[in-house]
């Protein structure tokens, strides 16, 4: 602990005791008699009978024990020797709390500075001759960095009243601290350290925050009405919320176990004084601002590092070999010809062109689509959208959870009474945007190339499944083990700040073979999460994986299939209905005036939020519009256009804006109040989902068939289209980017108003889809390349024995006319059998096609 807290103890208690004859500052025992803790009691109560909730009353009495904290300042600055001397007396106890030797040394060292410049300042006073200032006050000077560490020690803040409850200090103050402390050369140097302090569940902020009426004071507390479950329960510690958050400026000496003795030490004597527990357990977090050696030390660290070398180096080499070589070659040659020349390039010199900036930039930046009219051009629109209305929502959700906010209770209950915030609070149903998104693409591309195209093969064939499943996977993983490789090392020493930690506090170093087998959302659950925000991945992989079920009996017949899928998205409804009813869950993950989820997160997030289950039927409308789309257009062959009359056209918009309108503010009064019947609790439940993935999915129809012409040109429009492609990119990152930005705030913060997060939200859209395009050129692109030619070599071994024989003999036996025709007609098939096989890539929900 620092000295301030120390000192102030002593100042605090030789104020309201008197001096014992004992050299130790505080008897064995700590024993206070009957005056002293009235006196006491009176002191730290002397303003709770006004407070509204629990967390105000236990910061009161941290208030007025800090508050005594200046004194000691003052009596330093004044000259005040005896004093500042006597308060160093309050480390002797220190000596039984197991604090190592190298950290007390330090200790004691800046209490006996601050004694030499109390000192220096009483012997000043007596200077008669002007020719002894300078020197007293080069004295002076040598020893103020003392000011320094005290000026850098938490203090109380602005709003405590409304459960402010970071009193964070100066982290950079304290950093800079560096200061020779013996001729040895050895050096005093500042390390900040942030103590979180839990209270006990009896003592649960929350609680008291969303109570109607007047919380009862803590010196009125009884336990003598309860019964003993209620007891057994508010002995436990209420960890999600701490009681405090205190910055503390200690050398680096001292490690965190140091420090957690030292601050257990000061607040025993705080409940002793007050005679009541306030403080369940404690956590110290010290920043030592070491990054570079740490990162040097980890092995994983150090192959990150090489790995982002080697790519940089590889776009560098990539985009110049290209642009001052292969495009000056190609500008003379036809377009048809200028991608067999770069395949005719060595196989190392395609793997340098892979990383190309100029001409992967082209491909993903490309906004038209070659004169197809059967593209769904409005995806794009709502892709981005989408994942825009996510950032917005987890901008809000990661301020909150990295409790870096100094308003953070009295935001928690109000943000969600006002009615525009809905847009914020609800933004989960944005994730089913993409579940539909990837149910309708997968849909339309298999009924497309089965209906239209009639050659795909059977769906019955488990081959074909396999592959796309294998195309699917090796399409998505590699960009996802990149950034989980960076998001366990490098970014876990990308900054500082006192209130920085890692974003994976495990470094996902259990539940990392859990991402990678997309079962994150089933497995390891009550261990670790591993970048939690995956979940979908898992999700729609495993929903892809049971998607046969629906297509195939689609194929054979509609009304089997739509049978087959109504029964699902039943039972789906009623599996939910059947969790609310046991665990008494909320019907969606909202944030209410009674803040019901904060504590049934955790439980509401595994039994319900991250299960396929639960989440099937936005996927599953999603199947069932692609068939539609396919179905009323099978008789054009490159068309979507269906002409739909006026009145079924007002019908279906009037529908749709009822069933939008309904899922995004259809909770608000519950979010307002907290209160919901139960019978409206389980119809939102069941319901609320599919109405809006109904919503959206008339609006993709009617665009897709020509039928809504101003909302399909702006969904359409040109300028989603390169944004749509690297949202699966901007989907992987952005909550790493939100998380460093909240935890490397230098100060708290505090929420204003819904327009300060749409300002928030903008920001991080920015930042968020420039590192996406980042990662896209430098990873994405490049492993889609070596995919593709992969799987085209895999597929060029499954071809016919004679016509690799034909190929391999230069063509010598096509002069055969009969053999000639043989041959193409046999190349057709094999370019078409790669296309069934590349068209995983076309439905991809999170990102568009990158082809070169």
């Amino acid at each position: 602990m620092s000295i301030r807290i120390f000192l102030l103890l002593f100042l605090h208690f030789s104020l309201f005791s008197p001096i014992s004859s004992n050299p130790s500052l505080f008897s064995d025992e700590l024993e206070y008699d009957a005056d002293e803790s009235t006196h006491l009691g009176s002191l730290f109560t002397h303003f709770l009978p006004d407070s509204q909730s629990q967390l105000i009353l236990d910061l009161d009495l941290f208030k007025h024990f800090f508050d005594y904290s200046g004194a000691y300042q003052e009596a330093i600055f004044e000259g005040d020797v005896d004093f500042v001397k006597y308060a160093i007396q309050v480390f002797d106890r220190l000596k039984d709390y197991d604090v190592s030797a190298g950290c007390l040394a330090d200790m004691f060292h800046l209490g006996w500075t601050a004694v030499e410049y109390a000192t220096h300042v009483k012997e000043h006073r007596n200077c008669t001759d002007c020719k002894c200032t300078p020197l007293f006050l080069q004295k002076k000077n040598d020893r103020s960095w003392i000011f320094n560490v005290l000026d850098s020690m938490g203090k109380v803040p602005a709003g405590i009243l409304g459960g402010n409850n970071l009193w964070v200090g100066s982290f950079p103050t304290c950093r800079k601290i560096s200061v020779k402390k013996n001729q040895q050369g050895q050096r005093w140097i500042g390390k900040y350290c942030l103590a979180h302090l839990d209270a006990y569940y009896r003592d649960n902020p929350l609680k008291w925050a969303v109570a109607t009426g007047s919380a009862p004071d803590a010196h009125c507390f009884t336990n003598d009405s309860m019964d003993s479950t209620e007891k057994e329960s508010d002995q436990k510690c209420f960890d999600l919320l701490s009681l405090l958050n205190f910055g503390l400026c200690v050398p680096s000496t001292c490690t965190e176990y140091d420090v957690k003795k030292m601050v257990k030490f000061a607040y025993g004597l705080v409940e002793a004084a007050v005679g009541r527990d306030l403080v369940c357990d404690v956590h110290v977090e010290c920043r030592s601002g070491e990054r570079e050696r740490r990162l040097a030390e980890s092995p994983l660290s150090q192959c990150a590092r090489y790995l982002l070398s080697f790519i940089s180096i590889m776009l560098i080499f990539g985009t110049s070999y290209d642009y001052l070589i292969i495009q000056k070659q190609v500008k003379t040659l036809p377009e048809k010809e200028k991608k067999e020349y770069r395949e005719k390039q060595h196989s190392f010199l395609k793997f340098i062109l892979a990383f190309s900036i100029y001409t992967n930039g082209q491909q993903i930046l490309k906004t038209d689509h070659g004169g197809k009219t059967d593209q769904i051009d409005c995806l794009h629109g709502m892709r981005f959208l989408s994942m825009a209305w996510i950032i917005l929502g987890h901008t809000y959700y990661y301020i909150g959870t990295s409790l870096t906010m100094d308003n953070l209770v009295p935001s928690l209950v109000s943000f969600p009474q006002m009615f525009y915030t809905q847009v914020i609070v609800q933004a989960p149903l944005a994730v089913d945007s993409f579940f539909y998104l990837s149910g309708l693409l997968s849909s339309y591309m298999m009924f497309k190339k089965l209906w239209k195209n009639k050659e795909l093969p059977t769906l019955k064939n488990p081959l074909l499944w396999l592959m796309i499943y294998v195309r699917r996977y090796l399409r998505i993983t590699p960009t996802y083990v990149f950034i989980m490789l960076l998001d366990v090392t490098v970014f876990s020493y990308f900054t500082d700040g006192p209130f920085w930690r890692p974003i994976e506090k495990t470094g996902c170093r259990i539940a990392w073979w859990t991402n990678l087998i997309y079962m994150n959302n089933f497995l390891l659950q009550d261990e670790e999460c591993c970048m939690g925000w995956t979940w979908y991945l898992a999700n729609d992989f495993q929903l892809q994986v049971f998607s046969p079920l629906i297509l195939i009996p689609l194929s054979i017949s509609p009304i089997w299939g739509f049978a087959i899928a109504g029964g699902i998205m039943g039972a789906s409804s009623i599996m939910q209905v059947i969790l609310m009813i046991i665990h008494d869950y909320p019907p969606a993950p909202l944030l209410t005036a009674k803040l019901q989820i904060v504590e049934k997160l955790d439980s509401y997030w595994k039994d319900v939020y991250v299960r396929p289950y639960v989440r099937c039927q936005p996927f599953i409308i999603g199947i069932l519009v692609g068939y539609l789309l396919i179905h009323f257009t099978r008789n054009q062959k490159s068309s979507l256009r269906y002409k739909m009359n006026k009145k079924h056209l007002l019908i279906g918009w009037t529908i749709s804006t009822i069933l939008g309108l309904y899922s995004v503010f259809g909770l608000y009064n519950f979010s307002r109040t907290g209160d919901i019947s139960t019978w409206y609790s389980l119809m939102y439940g069941a319901f609320g989902r599919p109405a809006y993935a109904l919503a959206i999915a008339w609006v993709s129809f009617v665009c897709a068939t020509g039928n809504a012409s101003y909302v399909n040109n702006f969904l359409g429009w040109k300028f989603f289209t390169p944004l749509s492609r690297i949202t699966f990119d901007a989907y992987l990152i952005h909550p790493i980017l939100l998380q460093i930005y909240n935890f490397s705030r230098p100060q708290p913060f505090h929420l204003t108003t819904f327009f300060q997060m749409m300002r928030h939200t903008f920001e991080a859209v920015i930042v968020s889809y420039f590192a996406a395009l980042c990662i896209s050129l430098g990873v994405e692109v490049p492993t889609s390349i070596f995919e593709a030619r992969t799987m085209r070599s895999l597929n060029s071994l499954l071809r016919p024995k004679r016509k690799r024989e034909n190929e391999q003999e230069g063509g010598i036996e096509l002069v055969d006319k009969s053999k000639l025709e043989e041959n193409l007609e046999m190349k057709a098939k094999n370019e078409q059998n790669e296309e069934d096989i590349q068209f995983i890539e076309e439905s991809e929900p999170l990102n568009g096609t990158n082809k070169n």
